[in-house]
């Protein structure tokens, strides 16, 4: 295609894109000024009815990067925009120099609020994934409804629980729980590491609905390490443990016992007495510091 041709080309475009503001100018006036035209509605729903509204749409969409923390980049891909020839780029700059209310200075692929999304795309893994949970999610909720909940005409009070997104993933993408995460990382990385990730996780996660950091998960890792015989192991957690709960007189007799398979019968002395000075009703701890000062 010769230069004279692509430029030609080049000049239709830049007019038929002036009349198309042109006629949105127009039909915004002709609406009374009450603004622009409603936004086109979704494309490519597949799980969602098909004349689900736009705003129906974004408020799943809502619910979905509130309960994964996460924003709308998770899911979708971010519109390309074309490359400018060197004129086009000129033209740009002058036509926003001179018109800066208009917002001319934002780039191309940019509008109100960021990124300029494709969402009917689905080259996103994730979204592909979202589509097989929501699909699951419809499904649970609807055996719950026929199997759980008595039907309207039975006179019953319903009380509907549906399951949500938020009901497994409580702000995380990855929904699994925290002793499973931790369990994980001993296994292929070592102790440190394990340790170094429940850290990090309880710093930025302890005050949500995220992970559960009550005592006993690092108490029951202990105690699944004690009966595998992995008492390295459990001594990780439970030091890790009676680091943040100094009151939990449990993890101190586990962590004796842990010693003692360590062959630390003074590491175990100490820690059965700490636990009876927190519970001094403790028979398992009283038991077992009998036994040792034998």
């Amino acid at each position: 295609m010769s230069q004279c041709v692509v430029s030609a080309f080049r000049r239709t475009i830049r007019c038929v894109l002036a009349l198309a503001i042109c006629a949105s100018a127009a039909v915004a006036q002709d609406r009374g000024g009450r603004g622009p035209a409603p936004p086109p509605a979704p494309h490519n729903l597949q799980v969602l009815p098909k004349d689900t509204s736009q705003q129906d749409v974004v408020a799943v969409m809502q619910q979905f990067t509130r309960a994964l923390g996460v924003g709308c980049t998770y899911c979708h891909v971010e519109q390309t925009a074309p490359l400018l020839s060197v004129e086009e780029q000129q033209a740009a700059q002058a036509a926003a120099a001179a018109n800066p209310q208009q917002g001319g200075g934002r780039g191309r692929g940019r509008g109100r609020g960021g990124p300029q999304m494709d969402y009917a795309a689905d080259d996103r893994r994730t979204k592909r994934t979202a589509r097989f949970m929501l699909s699951m999610t419809n499904d649970i909720n609807a055996r719950l409804d026929a199997a759980i909940h008595p039907p309207a005409s039975s006179g019953q009070a319903r009380a509907v629980v549906h399951v949500q997104c938020m009901t497994c993933h409580r702000g995380v993408t990855n929904p699994q729980q925290l002793s499973d995460l931790l369990r994980q990382t001993m296994l292929s990385k070592g102790e440190g590491a394990a340790v170094a990730q429940y850290r990090e996780l309880r710093q930025q996660y302890l005050n949500t609905d995220a992970y559960d950091f009550r005592d006993s998960v690092l108490l029951d890792l202990g105690r699944e390490s004690l009966a595998i015989h992995k008492p390295d192991d459990a001594v990780a957690w439970l030091q890790l443990n009676v680091e943040f709960f100094q009151q939990s007189a449990p993890s101190y007799v586990e962590l004796a016992k842990a010693h003692v398979a360590k062959r630390d019968v003074d590491s175990a002395i100490a820690d059965l007495t700490k636990a009876l000075a927190i519970d001094p009703a403790n028979a398992e701890a009283a038991r077992q510091l009998r036994a040792l000062r034998k």
